[in-house]
């Protein structure tokens, strides 16, 4: 049985890929957080847990013992935390990356990929700044990464926060209801990553073709006390899954795109943003809510 790392794996993509993938690899997890990998260890007795920072690369190295692939998914994510604290974010997603990445060459690790994100495509935001050094430094090893927007539900996401909101029957704080975000499920995220895993490593990004949705709709699918507060200076209008570069070297494939590092091209083509994709509804917004576990 191949033995699998998941850095940050009691995360919300962290708990997917162990509900997924626990009766087919050997698990070891490793994140800071002792109170969820306690709650986890309960309900996977199989798998094994690890406090480890991956700022420290001795303990990174250490827990690369034995492992055959690496699920790279440990980062600071809040964009408002990243903005505050921006050198913590730098430790965290560019050199705990690096010490990652670094790690698993050393121990002779062939396959690693790093979660991307759409922040990183023409970054406003320090979030997304060091999320694309993150997917550069795992290409330049040769490693791939998967790419995708927002997972529906996921702790990052706004929908847990609308959710809470709602039931507590407080008003639902919007920064501009016209703004459009890229949606897709946890099954859907999981599928990419295993795709990214299990191919030929060759810096190779994927990423996931998906509908979008507006986050006035989204706060609409929740609740009609909506409070609109406007934009934040670190937020764009439309978030960006490839830019016009990349669009001009990407293979379109069935559900999704590839780019290879290595690949050229001369033209530029359309970006592909999240206002050029299929919108969601509030009804269909409202059937994804109730299918995972965030309605009323």
């Amino acid at each position: 049985m191949e033995r699998l790392l998941i850095t940050g794996g009691t995360g919300t993509i962290g708990r997917e890929l162990l509900e997924r993938l626990h009766t087919q690899y050997k698990i070891r997890v490793i994140s800071r957080d002792e109170l969820k990998q306690a709650q986890l260890k309960s309900q996977y007795p199989d798998v094994e847990f690890v406090i480890t920072d991956i700022r420290d690369y001795r303990a990174v190295l250490k827990a690369m013992v034995g492992m055959d692939a690496v699920i790279h998914a440990a980062a600071m994510k809040r964009i408002e935390v990243c903005e505050q604290y921006p050198m913590e974010a730098v430790k965290t997603n560019v050199l705990g990356t690096e010490n990652v990445v670094s790690a698993a060459k050393e121990r002779g690790i062939k396959k690693l990929i790093c979660i991307g994100t759409d922040k990183d495509c023409e970054p406003i935001n320090v979030y997304g700044m060091t999320k694309a050094v993150e997917e550069k430094i795992t290409l330049s090893a040769g490693y791939n990464c998967a790419r995708y927007g927002n997972v529906f539900g996921s702790r990052g996401s706004v929908i847990p926060l609308f959710a809470e909101l709602s039931q507590k029957g407080l008003p639902l704080t919007v920064t501009d209801p016209e703004m459009k975000r890229f949606i897709l499920t946890p099954k859907e995220a999981i599928d990419l990553l295993l795709l990214a895993l299990n191919s030929p490593m060759d810096g190779t990004i994927f990423v996931k073709k998906s509908p979008a949705a507006k986050v006035g709709d989204i706060a609409a699918a929740f609740s009609d006390n909506i409070c609109v507060i406007g934009a934040n200076p670190f937020e764009k209008k439309c978030e960006m899954l490839l830019t016009g570069d990349e669009m001009s070297r990407a293979e379109d494939r069935d559900g999704y795109y590839i780019i290879n590092k290595d690949k050229k091209s001369i033209t530029e083509a359309i970006p592909y943003t999240s206002d050029k994709t299929d919108l969601l509804s509030v009804e269909q917004i409202k059937e994804l809510a109730k299918q995972y576990g965030q309605s009323n």
